[in-house]
């Protein structure tokens, strides 16, 4: 059984809906700041390669290579880091609506479930990727919205939905 199927849940709850994010788009949802990140990390790269051939090769001061180093690590966690990680956290991401709450399980780190009761829903907001790839920003009252994002065919999620408060 997938790991996405076992929700905890109350004595007459019903479970209406569950998926999880479509794993390209949320991979790379961010595909302009990677893009320039991986430039920056290969320049810097580069760059770094030249100072360590001119320390070796000519003596120069080790602190040619400490900005390029810096770069390197900065560039790396915004360019090609950030799809890594993305991939990684795809796979512990999985939703759920039933009948009297939205469950969220976003945790790298464990299980722990994260539950908004559908009687708070107030509104939610669209930002679409394609014509049926959409992140959904969902209000409730008294906590902070919560983005679902990149769900494949939402309209099989906001048909369950309650009517906007």
């Amino acid at each position: 059984m997938s790991e996405y199927l076992r929700w905890q849940l109350e004595e007459g709850e019903t479970l209406l809906w569950q998926g999880r994010p479509a794993p390209r788009c949320y991979t790379f949802r961010h595909w302009l700041q990677a893009s320039i990140g991986t430039f920056i990390f290969i320049a810097s790269s580069f760059w770094l390669m030249v100072g360590i051939q001119l320390i070796k090769a000519h003596n120069y001061s080790w602190w040619l290579i400490v900005v390029p180093v810096l770069l390197v690590v900065g560039s790396f966690f915004v360019g090609p880091g950030q799809l890594i990680f993305a991939r990684l956290r795809w796979e512990k991401i999985f939703y759920a609506l039933s009948d009297q709450r939205l469950l969220v399980r976003k945790r790298l780190f464990g299980n722990k479930t994260d539950h908004y009761p559908l009687e708070n829903f107030r509104r939610y907001r669209t930002k679409k990727y394609g014509k049926q790839l959409v992140s959904l920003r969902l209000s409730f009252s008294q906590c902070a919205p919560v983005v679902l994002e990149c769900l494949e065919y939402p309209d099989r999620l906001l048909r369950h939905l309650p009517d906007e408060k």
